[in-house]
């Protein structure tokens, strides 16, 4: 069963002037074991690092030196930022909350925040967004777009085709990472409950999907378990 807590490879923004908030919040997420943590103090600063770290998600202040947190957000999603973005405003602000998500935000937190709160709606917002058709993920210095059955390399561009077996494998392995999948479940909701297929129709699908990885990248992607599948963490 998926962990409850953040993974420890979400790659996460912090958009806020206010030092002690981003200060208090870096503690507390490192606290969750995020190490992955990128800080911006004002709008430019923000749009222009924000394509190199890549984050998984962004917490934005509404108010910046140089800009408002609409604007970025928006700008953000003109650019095509499809990760959660959640605002960060003042208590009660409604017409904050209200402009934030017109602008593309997922959703909003006030200030001061309860940090279990904050967990909980970030949790959240990710297993949703693992779970859209959708959404574009990085894996290992790889871009993966389930809905066009593609994964490419960020570093060449080069690009292989998915079947759609191999992109469901992958989108498993990826929405329960870094949790291992075992052998039944991947069966059962990929295939379904075919009493006719045995593991090596999986274990095919694997190797196959593993020679396609290979073409675009030599560090190994995805793991073998004693009772499954997952993804490769980034440090091992």
């Amino acid at each position: 069963m998926p962990s409850s807590k953040l993974s420890p490879t979400v790659r996460l923004m912090l958009i806020d002037d206010d030092d002690m908030v981003r200060l208090v919040l870096r503690q507390q997420f490192e606290q969750e074991g995020l190490t992955a943590i990128h800080e911006a103090a004002d709008a430019q600063t923000a749009l222009d690092t924000i394509d190199d770290f890549a984050p998984d998600m962004v917490l934005l202040d509404v108010q910046l030196p140089d800009g408002n947190g609409f604007d970025i957000c928006r700008k953000l999603r003109n650019r095509g930022f499809d990760k959660p973005i959640l605002m960060l405003t003042g208590q009660d602000a409604e017409d904050d909350i209200v402009q934030g998500l017109e602008a593309g935000a997922n959703d909003y937190i006030a200030k001061p925040m309860r940090m279990g709160e904050l967990m909980a709606r970030m949790r959240t917002h990710l297993r949703q967004h693992k779970l859209s058709d959708d959404a574009r993920f990085q894996i290992h210095g790889l871009d993966f777009v389930p809905s066009q059955k593609m994964i490419a390399s960020r570093e060449t561009g080069a690009k292989v085709v998915l079947t759609e077996k191999e992109t469901m494998i992958l989108k498993m392995l990826n929405k329960n990472a870094p949790d291992t999948v075992s052998r039944d479940v991947l069966l059962s909701e990929i295939w379904g409950f075919q009493k006719s297929l045995t593991t090596h129709t999986l274990e095919t699908h694997i190797y196959r999907l593993r020679q396609k990885l290979t073409r675009l990248t030599q560090v190994p992607i995805i793991g073998t378990a004693p009772d499954g599948y997952c993804l490769v963490p980034l440090d091992d």
